[in-house]
């Protein structure tokens, strides 16, 4: 079993993700450029993962990279075999 996030965690981390969304907002407004900002909300993300981590989200990561080894390994290594996801 996949440990969750307590409540508390759950709230720092809600509390770390509008934190990151206003001071993208307010580098928006300041005249940062998107690369400047998106580059800012990409590593503050990425900190706060490594300071809090959802260690469920991190689980069900890794069940999907399993399985999808295992479903390229069944088709040998020939994707064009893989059932392709519906974008449309």
């Amino acid at each position: 079993m996949i440990p969750e996030l307590t409540d508390i965690e759950k709230n720092e981390r809600a509390v770390a993700l509008l934190a990151i969304a206003d001071t993208a907002e307010k580098r928006m407004e300041k005249g940062d450029s998107p690369l400047d900002v998106q580059t800012f909300v990409s590593g503050a993300r990425r900190e706060l993962a490594r300071k809090l981590p959802d260690t469920k989200k991190m689980g069900e990561a890794s069940l999907a990279a399993k399985r999808y080894k295992e479903e390229t390994q069944k088709a040998g290594g020939d994707f064009s075999t893989m059932v392709q996801p519906n974008l449309g």
